[in-house]
């Protein structure tokens, strides 16, 4: 079948240079962004407008692969957010794509991509690995089960392939990683970029939480399990598939006591903050250099980890950076059949320190990038 023509305009947009570029402030870091679709740029122009992210200038720099935009749902999703950037005149958001195309045993080593990562990382002053679909299982040495969505496997081959750049680890012990020349380099990886960052250093990942941590084969099971065990919102949408204004579950985590959570943002490890979830994969062995600091409310679930060596790299499961989480206006149905009365942010208010949780990671990101030289 020949491509459309619409589809060729789509790539014509996104296989050209930046498609706002614009100068870049003199002072102003840049934080690099993976997987830069509409709803992923929104996220960080929200919070930096709202002072979420407290930078008193930034560039934001979205990065993707051209053989993304071989996915005609990818580059429309790209598309949308160059019209959006435009639209609203965000000189200060610029997009670069990556070229070229890396077999899978040359991941962990340098590569085609060696040289565009390091130039991207020497502009930089942090990164932030965004969320998205599953890892081809083949990346961890894993058969790929039938619950396993490995819709998007060029992202997953760069991402993983920069993060083993960024940090070396056990595939290849003798690499040297980008941040050993900048210790405190920030990177933010939230949900699949924790998955990404521990397939990176060479851990494993549970393909399914609910059959292979809870037992649990169906919807309903899962939904009728207690509310801290249910991680994503893709359950209720599987039952109630035409409401799309049902919102994303939260539960809530525990805090290790040697967490950056605890020992710089200010938090007690008795405290067990909500936060919102939209995953059914989760790590199982943990990657070289990583240490558990935050875990679901029964201990199963990797919430959050950090690395030993270089101390501004923090790895989510949740997620903080969702736009929708600070909107006072903004009003959804917390179950099938509820009025449209639910409001997120007044959620994260009503269950301290919620919504003093998710800011501190925000006030903690924008400190790193700002150290940075």
């Amino acid at each position: 079948m020949k491509p459309s023509i619409r589809f060729i305009a789509l790539l014509l947009i996104l296989g050209s240079a930046p498609a706002a570029a614009a100068d870049r402030p003199p002072a102003a870091p840049v934080i690099v962004m993976t997987h830069p679709t509409l709803f992923q740029v929104m996220n960080i122009v929200e919070m930096y407008e709202k002072d979420i992210l407290p930078l008193p200038a930034l560039v934001l720099l979205g990065i993707y692969h051209e053989d993304e935009l071989a996915n005609e749902e990818e580059a429309k999703a790209y598309q949308d957010a160059i019209a959006f950037v435009n639209k609203n005149k965000l000189s200060w958001v610029r997009f670069r794509k990556l070229t070229g195309r890396v077999e899978t045993k040359d991941l962990f080593r340098e590569n085609l991509w060696t040289p565009q990562f390091r130039e991207i990382f020497a502009e930089a002053s942090g990164i932030i690995f965004t969320g998205g679909m599953d890892i081809p299982p083949a990346l961890y040495g894993r058969k790929t089960s039938l619950l396993s969505e490995p819709t998007t496997p060029a992202r997953h081959l760069y991402e993983v392939s920069f993060l083993f750049h960024l940090l070396g680890g056990s595939r290849d012990p003798v690499f040297v990683p980008l941040l050993g020349a900048r210790r405190d380099f920030p990177i933010l990886a939230i949900c699949l970029g924790l998955q990404s960052l521990n397939v990176a250093l060479g851990g494993t990942l549970v393909q399914d939480i609910p059959s292979e941590i809870y037992g649990r084969k169906t919807v309903e099971e899962v939904l009728d399990g207690e509310a801290d065990s249910v991680h994503s919102g893709v359950y209720l949408e599987k039952l109630h598939p035409n409401d799309p204004e049902l919102a994303s579950p939260f539960h809530r985590i525990r805090l290790a006591k040697e967490s950056l959570f605890v020992r710089e943002m200010g938090f007690a490890a008795s405290d067990t903050p909500s936060v919102a979830t939209s995953h059914h994969q989760a790590v199982a062995r943990l990657g070289a250099g990583l240490r558990v600091t935050a875990t679901s409310i029964n201990g199963r679930i990797v919430e959050a980890a950090e690395h030993g060596r270089f101390p501004g790299v923090l790895a989510i499961q949740f997620h903080p950076e969702r736009h929708t989480l600070y909107r006072k206006g903004l009003f959804l149905r917390s179950r099938p059949g509820a009025p449209l009365d639910f409001n997120p942010l007044a959620f994260l208010k009503a269950h301290p320190p919620s919504y003093e949780f998710h800011r501190a990671i925000w006030k903690w990101f924008g400190e790193q990038v700002s150290a940075q030289k």
